[in-house]
């Protein structure tokens, strides 16, 4: 019995020692985690902001999207631009960006290796419209055709003309007037009857129209020129 209380009086002391351990190792982690804390806490998401203008007159662009991506976030951030043209990307995480920019009527834009660092970083981006087609050439001005200072328009080719048999059936015949540009190139368009015969005036003016003439020249060069054709349609034998 003597021999036993020995032991039995050291047995608390051990488990005390082992208390004391789990208690300081629990202060340890707790030391930790605060620390983990702290570094987080001190290096805050960073911001991108700034404005995107019209690359041909520094006009701010309203309505812009802007999408940030870079290996060190997961997924995208976003933003549009306001009337002045102004955005904010927010919450991005240290590392290196790329910035796309697209609103209708623009090129889509791109830039790359913007770093952000825990703090706001600003960016001017500059966008080009969308090419615009180029407007059709003017059409060329005709100008009334005078014998005393022009050189008159010379056929080179007139194709048949058909008398319908409604026409012949109606004995339709006499004097057409027709007024049609004859254009540099030699062809004929534009023509409008001034007097015309019934059942005949579509068919004269497409035989007109598929005519193909040297065209009229003004001090040696090729001109538009009002031109009237005077047709007198007889029946045929």
């Amino acid at each position: 019995m003597i021999a036993t209380d020995p032991v039995l009086q050291h047995e608390p002391v051990g488990n005390r020692w082992i208390e004391s351990c789990l208690r300081a190792a629990a202060r340890a982690l707790c030391a930790a985690a605060v620390l983990l804390s702290a570094r987080a806490a001190a290096q805050p998401g960073g911001i991108v902001s700034g404005a995107v203008v019209d690359a041909t007159n520094q006009a701010p662009v309203a309505g812009a999207l802007i999408t940030a991506r870079s290996p060190a976030l997961v997924g995208e951030q976003s933003a549009v631009t306001n009337q002045a043209g102004a955005f904010e990307v927010t919450m991005l995480p240290p590392g290196t960006y790329t910035l796309s920019v697209k609103r209708e009527g623009f090129l889509p834009f791109s830039a790359d290796g913007v770093p952000v660092r825990g703090r706001r970083v600003k960016v001017r981006l500059q966008i080009l419209p969308e090419p615009r087609p180029p407007p059709p050439p003017a059409a060329p001005v005709a100008v009334e055709f005078d014998e005393a200072t022009m050189v008159g328009p010379a056929i080179v080719y007139a194709p048949e003309l058909e008398y319908t048999q409604e026409a012949i059936e109606r004995g339709v015949q006499g004097q057409m007037s027709i007024r049609c540009v004859i254009v540099h190139d030699g062809s004929v368009r534009n023509c409008r009857v001034l007097k015309g015969l019934p059942l005949m005036n579509t068919l004269v003016v497409d035989a007109l129209e598929r005519r193909r003439y040297r065209p009229a020249t003004a001090q040696g060069k090729p001109v538009d020129v009002y031109y009237t054709f005077n047709v007198r349609l007889s029946l045929p034998q």
